[in-house]
C-alpha cells in the first residue's frame, strides 16, 4: 500500500504535467465577432463538414454601415469556385445561395439592428427556406439539384472566397462591416418553431466554439445582447481511472463516474444519463493534446513498481439538467472547472484531460428507457454537498467506506434491480440544531449514499428523541438480506461531531424489505396529444418525444411515502406544444381526472393569447372548467389556477346567461378543493376565497372581511372564528355569520366546509332590467351542499361603496337571484334590509346566504371622476376669463362718468365688483387652503361666501330696480334710492355671514373636492350641512324664484310694448334675442339648470352650468360693454385716434344736412341733443318743483328697456 500511495502522487503529477499543455476551447456564447475593420472568420480545419443531405444553419448579424454589396458567410466544397452555400446582400436585398444558384430575398434589414437568418434544406423535399426574424421565404429546388452538400470545405464569415492556386484568396470590397454571433450548424432541417426552440442550443455539426473557429487577429468581444438560457447539456470527455486491482468493467466504471458526478456537482445540476465505451488502456490522444506524454509516463512507472498501477482510459458521454436554467457560457465554464480536479475514491483515481472537455446545451435528451443500467435516477433534494456542522474524522469515513466494501463483497447472490427497503427507528439527536428534518436528512443522505443508496420520504415526530421513518433504495445489483444487515450496520453507528451528536440504539430499528411494484401502463388524453406511459420501476422517470415539437415529455414513477406503492406523478409536458391551438380544439378534448390540471394549463394559455373573447367561445372555456371542478381532483394548485382564470374572465365582457355559471363554478371549486387544515384561501386580482372547515364542538360563528385591495386589485382576507356585528374602520367588504347557522352543518358526521367569496369587479354583475347601479363589490357566503334561509339571527353585511353617496340618493341591499330573469340571474331585495347608510358604507342583514351586494339609484348617481375633472378645469378657466373682462366693464364705467349716471349702471357696477370678488376668490381658494391654517381657511370661506351672497342679492336687486322702472312706474320721491340698494345689496349678505360665525364659526373650514390632475385637493367653503341649505341654498331659490318673476313679468311687458308701437317691431327676432340673453344673466337664471339636472341629462346640464355660470362675466361685458351703443361711444371719444376716433358731438353733426338753415339763419338741434338737455334740465329743477329725483332716473330706465336694453 506504502508503494502505491507513493507511485500514485508521481501520476498524478505526471497527469498534471500532461494536460496542463492544452485545454478545450471555450464556449463563445454570449460573444460576438466585429467585422468594423477588415477581418474574417475560418472554420477550423479540425472541424469537418460531412455530405450533408439536409441542413440548417443559423446567425445573428447587425450592420453598422450600410454598404451596397456584403457577404455574412460563404461555404465552398474543396476546389468549387461556386457558393456551395452562404448569405450576402445586395442594395437592400438577402441573397442566399445553394449549389452556386441564388435566390434574392426582397428583405431590408435596417443598420445598427440585429437580425435571425437561417437558411434551410433538405434534398428529400428539395425545398429550401429562407428564414429572417421569423419572416419564412420558400424556394423549391429543381430535380437536378445535388443530393448531397460538398463535404469538408471551407467556410468563412465576414467576406467571400475563393480559390486561387490551391490556396484561399478572401474577396475585397463586399466585407460584410458589422457585428456576428451564434453561428451554428445542424444536419437536419428544420421548421421555424423548432430553430426558434433551438435559440440557446448549439449546433451539432458547426458549434459556436473557439475550437471550430480560426479567428486569428479578430478575437470575440462580450456582448449581453446573448446571454442565453439552457437547461440541457452534453459532456464529452476522455477519462482515465488509475487503481491497483484488476481491470474493471464498464458496468463497474459507471458505478465509478455515478458516484464522482454526483459528488462534484451542485445540487442544481442533476445527471440525466451516462454512457460508456472505448475503454481500453491506452489514452486516446491527438497531437495537439498532451495525453501521450502523460501516458508514456505513466508506462514508465508502471515498469518500476512491483504492484503496478493499473490504467484504463474511457470516453464518457455525460447528459446533464441544470435546473434553473442558467447562462451557457456560465455554465459550461463552470461545469468544465468541476471535472477538471482529479477525484479519488477508495483508493481509485479519476482524472478527465481537460483538453477532450466538450460541453454542448442540447434541445433533447437520448431516450435510455431501454437500458437502465446507463442512467441515473434524480436525485433527493440533499442527496449531493451534504455538510453536517463538524466534520467526520478519517477514521470514521474510512470505516465506513469498508463497511461499504466488506459487504459488496460477501455478496453471491445478486438482484439486478433496486432494492426497497422501509426503515423504523428512534434516534436522539442533540447539540446546536435548528432544522431537525434538514439535519435528519443530510445524516441519512451522507451515511447510506456513501454506499450507493438514496433515502426518501422522510417523516419525523418528536424532539429530542425523534420517531423516524423513511424508504431506502439500494442501487442495483445487490442482495436483499446482505443489504439490510449493511444498513442496520450504517444507522446504529450514530454520528458525533463537535457540535451534534445523533444516537441510534440498535434494539430500536427496524428494517424491512418492501416491493413497491410497478407504476402501471397508462394511457393519457392530453392537451398535448395522447401519451402512453408503460410500466415503469419506483423512482425511475420515463421520457418520450412530444407529440408536438422535439422536446421530450416526462413522468416520474415515485415511491408513495404512505402506501409503500410506485405510483405515477403528474407528467411535465412544459416543453410540448398543445396539440390544441384554439378553442375548437379545446372543445373536443374530454376532460378526466387525469388531464384537469392540463385542461386548465391549456385554457390560461389560449387566455394569454387571446383576452377578448366571444360569447361562442366563453361558452367553451367555462364548460370545461365545469367539468374541471366536477370530476377533477382539486388540489389547492390546480384550484389556485382555476382562481385565476375566473379573475381573468370577471375582466372579459360576459352575457347575462354567463353569470351563473361563472358563479356555479367557483362554489363548487370551493366545495370540492382538499386541503390540509382548518382554512385555505385563495386570491387573485379582483378575486378571493376563504375556504373554512369549522370545528362544530367549538363554533360561535365566523366573520370574513377584505381589509383593502393592493396595486393589482389582488384583496387583503382574513376570517375571525366569531360572530361580530360591526366591521373594522377602513373594510372594503365585511360578512359575519352567526351560531344559527350550525343547524345547517351536515348531520352524518362529516365535517363542514363554509366558503367566503369576495368579487372585486362590479362590473361583472350585470343586470339589465334593474334601474340602479351595482355600487359596492360583492361579498358572498355558503355552506356546502346546504341551503341557508330563514335565519332567525341575520346575517350581518358591510361594504363600501364605490362611490360616495349624497344624502339625497337611495340605496338598496340585495342579493343575486340565480332564477330571477329567466334563470340568468339577477338582483334581489326579498329578506334583507338596510341597516345603516352613510356617505361611504351600507350595513345589511338578511336571512340567507348568497351573494350580496348595494345598489345605488342610477338617476342620482355623481358624475364620474373624468367629468368632474373636465368640469373643474371648465370652471377655472371660465372664471379666470370672466374676472379679466369683469375688470375691464368695471374699469369702462368708472372710467367714464356719463356711462355711469342711471341706476342700471349702478347697480350693474356693484354687481360685477361682488362677481369678480367671487371668482378672484375662488381661483386662489385651493392655494390658500393648502396651507393647513384653520384660521386662513375660515377667514378665506366665510369671504367666498360674502361674496357668493352679494352677488345674488345684486342680481335680486337688479330685478327689482328692472320691475320698478318697466313695470310698476312711479313718480314718488324715494329719497336715497340707490345708497339704500347698496346698504340692502352690500349689507345683507354680511349680516348672513356674520350670523354663521357668531352661531358656529367652525361651519367654515377645509372640505374636499376632485382637482385638476389630483384625486382630491382641499377647498375652504361651509363644512355644515344645515348651514348650506339655509343661506346657500335657500336664498339662491328665493333670488332666482323672484328674477325668473320679473324676467316672465318683463319679456310680457316689452311685448306689450312692441305691440303699442309698431315702428319698433322692425328691430326682428335678433334683438328680441339678445334682450332675453342679457336679461338671463344679468338676471343669473343660468343658475337655474343646476336645480334640473337630474338622471340622464345630469352631466350634459352639468357642462352647461359650468360652462354659462363660469363665463358670467364675459357675459356680461358682451351685453353691456361690448354691444351697447353709448359704451362703444365713449370707446371711441376716449381710446380711439385718427378715423377712428369720434368727438363728443358728432351725432348732432350728423343729425344736420349739410348746408341747411332754419328759419332765422339758426341751425337745427338735435332731438336726442335737445332730449338729454330738456332731461338735464328737468334733474337740475326736481328738487324745488317736488318732482321725483329718482322718478327721472326711472324714466330714462324705462326709456332704455324699451328701446331693448
Amino acid at each position: 500500500m506504502h508503494t502505491f500511495n507513493k507511485y500514485l502522487i508521481v501520476t498524478v503529477y505526471m497527469w498534471i504535467l500532461g494536460s496542463s499543455r492544452d485545454c478545450a476551447g471555450s464556449s463563445l456564447w454570449g460573444m460576438k465577432t466585429a467585422f468594423t475593420r477588415p477581418c474574417v472568420w475560418q472554420l477550423n480545419k479540425t472541424a469537418i463538414i460531412p455530405p450533408l443531405e439536409e441542413l440548417s444553419v443559423c446567425v445573428n448579424l447587425m450592420r453598422t454601415i450600410s454598404n451596397s454589396e456584403w457577404t455574412a458567410f460563404d461555404y465552398k466544397g474543396p476546389g468549387q469556385h461556386h457558393m456551395e452555400f452562404g448569405l450576402a446582400g445586395n442594395m437592400g436585398n438577402v441573397i442566399a445561395s445553394l449549389f452556386g444558384e441564388k435566390w434574392t430575398v426582397a428583405y431590408d434589414m435596417p443598420i445598427k439592428m440585429w437580425h435571425t437568418v437561417c437558411l434551410t434544406w433538405s434534398s428529400h423535399n428539395r425545398l429550401f427556406h429562407v428564414i429572417i426574424n421569423e419572416a419564412v421565404f420558400e424556394f423549391p429546388l429543381n430535380e437536378n439539384s445535388p443530393k448531397y452538400l460538398a463535404a469538408n470545405g471551407t467556410l468563412s464569415l465576414g467576406v467571400s472566397h475563393n480559390f486561387v492556386g490551391g490556396s484561399i484568396d478572401f474577396e475585397t470590397g463586399k466585407n460584410f462591416l458589422g457585428y456576428m454571433s451564434l453561428f451554428r450548424m445542424w444536419g437536419v432541417q428544420m421548421n421555424p418553431q423548432q430553430l426558434d426552440a433551438r435559440r440557446c442550443v448549439d449546433g451539432n455539426i458547426v458549434t459556436w466554439r473557439e475550437q471550430d473557429w480560426d479567428y486569428q487577429k479578430c478575437p470575440p468581444i462580450p456582448d449581453d445582447n446573448f446571454l442565453c438560457e439552457s437547461s440541457k447539456y452534453k459532456i464529452q470527455m476522455n477519462t482515465a481511472i488509475a487503481q491497483n486491482v484488476i481491470n474493471n468493467t464498464e458496468n463497474d466504471i459507471q458505478e465509478i463516474v455515478l458516484i464522482w458526478l454526483k459528488q462534484v456537482f451542485p445540487q442544481k445540476i442533476s445527471v440525466h444519463s451516462v454512457f460508456l465505451s472505448n475503454l481500453r488502456e491506452v489514452p486516446k490522444f491527438s497531437p495537439r493534446t498532451g495525453a501521450g506524454l502523460a501516458g508514456q509516463h505513466m508506462e514508465e512507472i508502471q515498469g518500476t513498481v512491483k504492484s503496478p498501477i493499473k490504467t484504463q482510459w474511457f470516453d464518457c458521454v455525460v447528459f446533464v439538467r441544470v435546473i434553473p436554467a442558467a447562462d451557457v457560457r456560465e455554465t459550461v465554464s463552470k461545469i468544465q472547472g468541476l471535472l477538471i480536479p482529479i477525484y479519488s475514491y477508495n483508493n481509485i483515481l479519476l482524472k478527465t484531460n481537460p483538453a477532450s472537455i466538450n460541453i454542448l446545451s442540447v434541445a433533447v435528451f437520448p431516450n435510455v428507457t431501454s437500458n437502465p443500467a446507463l442512467r441515473t435516477t434524480v436525485a433527493p433534494v440533499s442527496s449531493t454537498n451534504i455538510t453536517i456542522s463538524g466534520t467526520r474524522t478519517s477514521s470514521q469515513t474510512l470505516a465506513m467506506e469498508n463497511i461499504c466494501l466488506i459487504t459488496s463483497g460477501l455478496i453471491s447472490n445478486r438482484d439486478f434491480g433496486d432494492i426497497f427497503y422501509r426503515v423504523y427507528l428512534n434516534l436522539t439527536m442533540s447539540g446546536s440544531i435548528t432544522d431537525p428534518q434538514h439535519t435528519i436528512q443530510q445524516w441519512l443522505q451522507q451515511t447510506l449514499g456513501k454506499c450507493n443508496m438514496d433515502v426518501w420520504n422522510l417523516a419525523i415526530k418528536g424532539g429530542p428523541k425523534y420517531i423516524t421513518t423513511f424508504h431506502v433504495q439500494a442501487k442495483a445489483p445487490g442482495n436483499v438480506t446482505a443489504t439490510e444487515r449493511l444498513i442496520f450496520e450504517l444507522l446504529t453507528k450514530g454520528y458525533t461531531s463537535a457540535t451534534i451528536s445523533i444516537i441510534v440504539p440498535s434494539g430500536e430499528v427496524n428494517i424491512s424489505h418492501i416491493d413497491p411494484g410497478l407504476c402501471p401502463e397508462e394511457t393519457m388524453l392530453t392537451a398535448y396529444g395522447i401519451y402512453m406511459w408503460p410500466e415503469m420501476t419506483a423512482q425511475s422517470e420515463y421520457s418520450m418525444g412530444c407529440v408536438r415539437g422535439n422536446e421530450i415529455a416526462t413522468r416520474f414513477c415515485k415511491l408513495n411515502g404512505a402506501t409503500d406503492r410506485a405510483v405515477w406523478d403528474h407528467p411535465d409536458m412544459s416543453k410540448c406544444i398543445p396539440t390544441v391551438s384554439d378553442f375548437d380544439g379545446l372543445e373536443n378534448i374530454t376532460v378526466t381526472a387525469d388531464n384537469s390540471a392540463d385542461i386548465v394549463d391549456m385554457i390560461e394559455d389560449l387566455l394569454k393569447e387571446q383576452s377578448d373573447l366571444n360569447d361562442a367561445q366563453m361558452d367553451i372555456v367555462l364548460e370545461k372548467l365545469s367539468q374541471v371542478t366536477e370530476v377533477g381532483t382539486l388540489t389547492t394548485d390546480l384550484s389556485s389556477d382555476i382562481t385565476k382564470i375566473v379573475s381573468d374572465i370577471c375582466y372579459i365582457k360576459t352575457s347575462p346567461t354567463q353569470i351563473n355559471k361563472i358563479l356555479s363554478i367557483t362554489d363548487l371549486m370551493g366545495d370540492r378543493t382538499v386541503f390540509e387544515g382548518d382554512a385555505h384561501n385563495m386570491t387573485a386580482p379582483s378575486l378571493a376565497l376563504q375556504l373554512i372547515n369549522p370545528d362544530t364542538s367549538q363554533f360561535h360563528g365566523l366573520t370574513f372581511e377584505v381589509s383593502s385591495l393592493l396595486n393589482d386589485s389582488t384583496p387583503e382576507i382574513f376570517y375571525d372564528k366569531n360572530f361580530t356585528v360591526h366591521p373594522d374602520t377602513g373594510t372594503v367588504a365585511f360578512i359575519s355569520l352567526p351560531h344559527a347557522i350550525e343547524s345547517f352543518f351536515p348531520n352524518n358526521g362529516a365535517r363542514p366546509r363554509v366558503q367566503f367569496q369576495f368579487y372585486g369587479k362590479e362590473n361583472f354583475f350585470e343586470d339589465a332590467t334593474a334601474n340602479m347601479k351595482l355600487n359596492s363589490y360583492v361579498v358572498s357566503a355558503s355552506v356546502t351542499n346546504a341551503t341557508v334561509s330563514n335565519l332567525e339571527i341575520p346575517v350581518m353585511v358591510t361594504l363600501r361603496h364605490l362611490q360616495n353617496k349624497e344624502d339625497w340618493d337611495t340605496v338598496t341591499c340585495v342579493y343575486w337571484d340565480f332564477n330571477k330573469n329567466n334563470d340568468k340571474g339577477g338582483w334581489n331585495d326579498t329578506g334583507c334590509e338596510t341597516v345603516m347608510s352613510n356617505a361611504t358604507y351600507t350595513s345589511c342583514s338578511c336571512d340567507h346566504l348568497t351573494h350580496f351586494g348595494v345598489l345605488l339609484d342610477l338617476s342620482k348617481t355623481p358624475i364620474s371622476a373624468k367629468d368632474e375633472r373636465i368640469l373643474t378645469i371648465i370652471s377655472y378657466l371660465g372664471c379666470g376669463i370672466s374676472s379679466i373682462f369683469l375688470g375691464v366693464t368695471l374699469l369702462t364705467y368708472l372710467s367714464f362718468e356719463k356711462l355711469r349716471r342711471d341706476y342700471p349702471s349702478k347697480i350693474l357696477i356693484n354687481l360685477s365688483v361682488a362677481l369678480l370678488g367671487l371668482n378672484m376668490l375662488f381661483l386662489v381658494n385651493s392655494w390658500l387652503a393648502s396651507f393647513n391654517s384653520s384660521a386662513i381657511c375660515i377667514t378665506v370661506a366665510a369671504i367666498q361666501h360674502y361674496f357668493f351672497l352679494a352677488t345674488f342679492t345684486w342680481m335680486g336687486l337688479g330685478a327689482i330696480n328692472m320691475y320698478l322702472a318697466l313695470v310698476k312706474v312711479f313718480n314718488s320721491y324715494v329719497p336715497s334710492y340707490i345708497l339704500k340698494f347698496c346698504a340692502l345689496g352690500w349689507g345683507l349678505p354680511l349680516l348672513v355671514v356674520s350670523l354663521v360665525l357668531a352661531i358656529d364659526i367652525n361651519s367654515y373650514g377645509t372640505s374636499l373636492f376632485r382637482a385638476l390632475f389630483q384625486e382630491s385637493t382641499a377647498f375652504c367653503w361651509l363644512k355644515n350641512d344645515v348651514t348650506f341649505y339655509v343661506t346657500v341654498v335657500s336664498f339662491v331659490t328665493l333670488v332666482m324664484v323672484c328674477n325668473i318673476c320679473v324676467f316672465v313679468v318683463v319679456l310680457v311687458q316689452i311685448r306689450k310694448m312692441r305691440v303699442n308701437k309698431p315702428s319698433s317691431s322692425r328691430k326682428g327676432f335678433l334683438h328680441d334675442l339678445r334682450v332675453v340673453a342679457s336679461l338671463t344673466f344679468l338676471l343669473g337664471l343660468t343658475w337655474i339648470l343646476t336645480f334640473v339636472a337630474w338622471g340622464a341629462a345630469k352631466t350634459p346640464l352639468l357642462y352647461l352650468f359650468s360652462l354659462l355660470n363660469s363665463l358670467q362675466g364675459f357675459f356680461i361685458f358682451l351685453f353691456y360693454c361690448l354691444m351697447k351703443d353709448n359704451v362703444r361711444k365713449q370707446w371711441r371719444i376716449h381710446l380711439c385716434c385718427g378715423r377712428f376716433r369720434q368727438t363728443e358731438y358728432s351725432d348732432w353733426s350728423r343729425s344736420v344736412t349739410p348746408g341747411a338753415k332754419a328759419k332765422g339763419g339758426q341751425k337745427v338741434s338735435s332731438p336726442s341733443m335737445k332730449s338729454e338737455t330738456t332731461s338735464e334740465r328737468k334733474s337740475s329743477d326736481t328738487s324745488n318743483s317736488g318732482t321725483s329725483h329718482n322718478a327721472v332716473f326711472l324714466t330714462q330706465d324705462r326709456k332704455q328697456l324699451k328701446e331693448g336694453i
